[in-house]
């Protein structure tokens, strides 16, 4: 249990990733805008060596329409209850990767996890997703916490220059370590690389001291390598329990079966 590279959720990373669709969680900061160049420059380099990406942005809220149903402008929300919507891989306007809002969907997944645990959250929400697709769930460290509780998953804290950035950063660390995941910094490269590893190295201090872990740093030219490695995949079906959250009471009892059906896990 002990050997290097290996945790509690090399289970869920076993499968090859061309086996289905992965999931890597990215916490957002209290100011995102340099946290979407992080997104877009992962995006750009795993889409170079010939991998899908969707981008779901747990910190915006979907729209209620249906104009196109590759899951852009439908969100998350609806792509998990609505179980014709399926094997998303690309958007439909030729832009190089999917972005689907997803808050609502977000929320939806952690009463999942809360009630049936993470791998049944995990399994759903990966489920609408093609086979190879890596899925970066963008949203605030709490969300993520709540959604992966306990499985150990590695998930990626953006690190600006900007000195109060080591506040953010360190309160993203904390979150998911007491959470049970495993916070990994990934700093963003700017105008002032000896701030940016500042920065870096005080976050890694502050962490040691007070948590006693000591984060790893991604730079950014192994994002790409390293994301498809430690991903979390679909873990295996389980019946244990027939609960998702993710419709109205009305619809669950009838909606639970379809959820497990073996479709879903193929």
């Amino acid at each position: 249990m002990f050997e290097p590279g290996f945790d509690q959720a090399a289970g869920l990373r076993a499968e090859p990733p061309t086996r289905g669709p992965v999931l890597m969680p990215v916490a957002s900061p209290a100011q995102p805008a340099r946290a979407y160049e992080m997104l877009c420059t992962l995006a750009a380099g795993l889409t170079a060596q010939g991998r899908a990406v969707v981008i779901v942005d747990g910190t915006t809220h979907e729209s209620t329409g249906r104009e196109r149903h590759d899951g852009a402008h439908l969100g998350l929300m609806r792509v998990l209850q609505d179980l014709s919507i399926a094997h998303l891989e690309r958007p439909q306007d030729g832009s190089d990767w999917l972005v689907m809002p997803g808050a609502a969907g977000l929320q939806a997944l952690q009463e999942t996890a809360q009630a049936a645990g993470a791998a049944v959250a995990l399994s759903r929400m990966l489920a609408p997703f093609s086979t190879g697709v890596i899925v970066l769930l963008f949203a605030p460290a709490f969300s993520l916490a709540g959604l992966l509780h306990g499985t150990n998953a590695r998930a990626l804290v953006p690190v600006i220059e900007q000195p109060q950035s080591s506040i953010d950063a360190y309160g993203a660390v904390k979150l998911l370590h007491n959470a049970g995941l495993v916070p990994v910094l990934a700093p963003l490269p700017g105008a002032a690389p000896a701030a940016l590893q500042t920065v870096v190295q005080t976050v890694a201090d502050t962490a040691q001291r007070h948590l006693g872990v000591a984060p790893e740093a991604w730079p950014v030219a192994t994002w790409a390598l390293r994301v498809p490695e430690s991903a979390l995949a679909r873990p295996r079906p389980t019946h244990a329990s027939g609960y998702h959250g993710l419709v109205p009471g009305a619809l669950r009892t009838e909606r639970a079966a379809a959820v497990l059906a073996p479709s879903l896990w193929s």
